[in-house]
């Protein structure tokens, strides 16, 4: 069924990529209104858009997903978005000032309590369901990502950075609110810590800090302590999962991937589009 909040709210805080505060407000929107999203007043179109024109290119890819264009335009969306889709929340009107959504803790467990904290209320009318018909693959040199007819909404993932702290983990879980919420939603953000100074550089990570943000030096972990030991798998599998939530609809699949990042989620999210349009 068709899900919203039961009333009003807000949460604060600096966008990890910009360090800038902004403030984003949420509504609840009636049955078959969808995610309608806006940006100082403005209303965005929401596409899988990889990082826009502000895509830095490591060897992970695009950083971030980015809604809107040009000044109206709002970055890092890909964890509120996920915990929408993970609670089931299709019909909300999100309010954005600022030019990147809050990074919070880096993972999406604060939207989860704030959502919970505001009610989320069922609306008695059935979500528009697709499921995969045939599988669908995407490519960009030693990453890809897939996804296949499926009894269940699942998604796996396979992390392979060049860190021994980063090599070989794998998460994969069915995605239900329940298991989103204690097994996907605490997964927080990471990065390398030689690959967070190039991202400062080019102007990426002004926000992140070593409690918003992994990061792996040459000795392991900076400052920080693991959720889960695959902590960073699971967050890919956050990321896909809100990557994928703005295409509008459930899917019901199995969605694989390895090493892939924003920018194969987003062209994975155009190939279900056009699936369903034929």
């Amino acid at each position: 069924m068709q899900k919203t909040i039961s009333c009003e709210g807000a949460l604060s805080g600096k966008g990890l990529h910009t360090g800038q505060t902004s403030q984003v407000f949420f509504k609840p929107a009636p049955a078959c209104t969808g995610v309608k999203f806006f940006h100082q007043g403005e209303p965005l179109d929401i596409l899988p858009r990889p990082g826009a024109g502000q895509t830095f290119d490591s060897e992970q890819g695009a950083r971030c997903t980015v809604v809107g264009l040009g000044k109206h335009q709002v970055k890092t969306i890909e964890h509120l978005f996920a915990a929408l889709s993970g609670l089931g929340i299709s019909n909300i009107e999100i309010h954005a000032d600022g030019p990147e959504i809050p990074g919070l803790d880096g993972s999406a467990l604060p939207w989860v309590t704030l959502f919970k904290s505001l009610g989320i209320r069922s609306q008695d009318v059935p979500r528009e369901v697709y499921r995969i018909r045939e599988p669908l693959f995407c490519y960009e040199a030693n990453k890809a990502i897939a996804i296949y007819p499926s009894k269940e909404f699942r998604i796996a993932y396979v992390l392979d950075y060049p860190h021994p702290d980063l090599r070989g983990q794998k998460a994969d879980f069915v995605v239900t609110p329940e298991i989103f919420e204690t097994e996907i939603a605490p997964a927080r953000t990471f990065c390398m810590g030689d690959e967070a100074l190039v991202l400062k550089k080019h102007g990426f990570g002004l926000g992140a800090d070593y409690q918003n943000t992994l990061v792996f030096g040459e000795k392991g972990l900076i400052q920080n302590r693991l959720r889960f030991k695959d902590e960073c798998a699971r967050h890919k599998v956050l990321d896909i999962l809100g990557d994928l939530s703005l295409l509008g609809f459930s899917l019901v699949g199995r969605v694989v991937g390895v090493r892939s990042g924003h920018r194969l989620n987003a062209k994975l999210a155009e190939a279900i589009s056009a699936q369903r349009k034929n």
